[in-house]
């Protein structure tokens, strides 16, 4: 891997949020922490912003029915690169986002998702209740190494106010998204080669805030969700966390190595600026929330012991 740049992987269905997810995430950074994320490729994230824009504008129009819900779905690969700043380097973090259609596993592009995740130390799978898993879990377990290093796997449910309205739905949604993920989940076994190297974390993300989806239907063989308004106000939630997470375990993972990479970060950030971004950036962790739970792995996010500091 190289060290200047870090690679996460977007993985779900088409028309399931992955680029909406990637947009609130990036408008959640660029506002709260531009001190310490710069978005790179100004041509890209534009489209971005562009696409968050008419997002938030749908959802405070004068329309209380929103047909689809969410940004035009990705037709080709797309890279997201975003630059964390350190005091005297920069790291570089590259999201690959790519078409649902290439999770097909005779999809001639099949094989190219399957090696990005393999390079990558972070999967995003985002989920979509209508939208199924597709091969999601076959990509992510082909993605495992022997070889050491840790692996980040981030169930992340979006589409899914009306869940999270109270505790009760949201433990639902919880329980769904770990049936659903089995066997991604029994990577991390006691009885699994890959005991001890993967941690693994539901997030649900209010990616609107404000509407509550009503119903699937199918015209001209594709899928449209309608939603209904709740609110006229905007309101993404929780859009930080899938990003927050990623860090922690990146940034813990190269702690503990105590390698040249973790010279290459003590160079990034100088004296004492690495435990200061952390601390930035796990701060705002959250867990045991709406449906949230961290399934395995708290000592590769740098998180302390369930019974400790547990927002």
């Amino acid at each position: 891997m190289n060290t200047n740049e870090l690679n996460f992987t977007v993985l779900g269905p088409s028309r399931c949020g992955k680029t909406t997810l990637l947009a609130c995430m990036n408008e959640y950074f660029g506002r709260v922490m531009p001190s310490s994320f710069q978005s790179g490729d100004p041509e890209m994230f534009g489209k971005l912003n562009e696409a968050y824009n008419k997002l938030k504008d749908d959802a405070e129009g004068e329309n209380d029915i929103i047909f689809s819900g969410g940004i035009e779905g990705t037709d080709d690969e797309k890279q997201y690169p975003f630059t964390l700043k350190g005091s005297r380097k920069n790291i570089s973090l590259r999201f690959f986002d790519f078409p649902g259609d290439w999770l097909n596993l005779n999809a001639p592009q099949f094989k190219k998702v399957s090696e990005t995740a393999k390079n990558s130390s972070v999967i995003i799978a985002v989920i979509n209740s209508w939208a199924g898993i597709s091969n999601i879990e076959y990509v992510i377990r082909n993605s495992m190494t022997h070889d050491g290093g840790g692996k980040l796997i981030l169930l992340v449910p979006v589409k899914c106010e009306k869940y999270l309205t109270n505790g009760k739905y949201g433990e639902l949604l919880r329980d769904t998204v770990k049936k659903d993920f089995a066997d991604t989940i029994s990577l991390a076994d006691s009885r699994s080669p890959y005991y001890g190297k993967i941690a693994i974390a539901v997030l649900p993300v209010k990616t609107m805030g404000n509407v509550q989806l009503r119903r699937v239907e199918i015209r001209d063989g594709t899928p449209i969700q309608i939603f209904g308004k709740v609110s006229n106000v905007f309101r993404p939630e929780d859009t930080d966390q899938p990003l927050r997470y990623a860090m922690s375990f990146m940034i813990e993972q190269y702690k503990k190595r105590r390698s040249r990479i973790m010279s290459f970060f003590d160079n990034v950030f100088g004296n004492g600026n690495l435990d200061s971004i952390t601390s930035e950036i796990r701060s705002g962790i959250k867990q045991n929330i709406r449906g949230a739970e961290i399934i395995a792995g708290r000592e590769l996010l740098g998180l302390p012991a369930e019974n400790e500091n547990v927002r």
